[in-house]
């Protein structure tokens, strides 16, 4: 007997592991609206809003921003207030810390909060 997890068959066979790993998939898909602000003396980015595959990590949108920004170093922050783990998925940060449809982060070059 097969039951429905989020749209998906999973029967007796699958483990639990697989079943949860299908579900964040699901809940990861699509793209995220993602407005970024600078902090102090930080440079403005030519796009502060943009889109990204929620699937993506933290990292990988932090690698972008310092390329377009020409930073070596640069503190990506959340909420104004703590930098996520580089491996969080921007789907899952969205969902916890998104306002408006988007999630909006801010950067600067040094530490800015603590």
């Amino acid at each position: 007997m097969a039951d429905l997890v989020g749209g998906a068959a999973v029967d007796e066979t699958s483990s639990i592991a697989d079943v949860i790993e299908l579900r964040l998939s699901e809940l990861r898909a699509g793209k995220v609206e993602v407005q970024v602000k600078p902090i102090g003396n930080a440079p403005a980015a030519r796009r502060p809003r943009f889109t990204i595959d929620g699937s993506k990590r933290f990292c990988d949108l932090v690698t972008y921003l310092k390329k377009s920004l020409n930073l070596e170093i640069l503190h990506v922050y959340c909420c104004d207030a703590f930098e996520p783990m580089q491996d969080e998925s921007i789907a899952d940060l969205k969902r916890c810390f998104g306002v408006g449809g988007r999630l909006t982060l801010s950067y600067s070059r040094e530490a800015a909060f603590s």
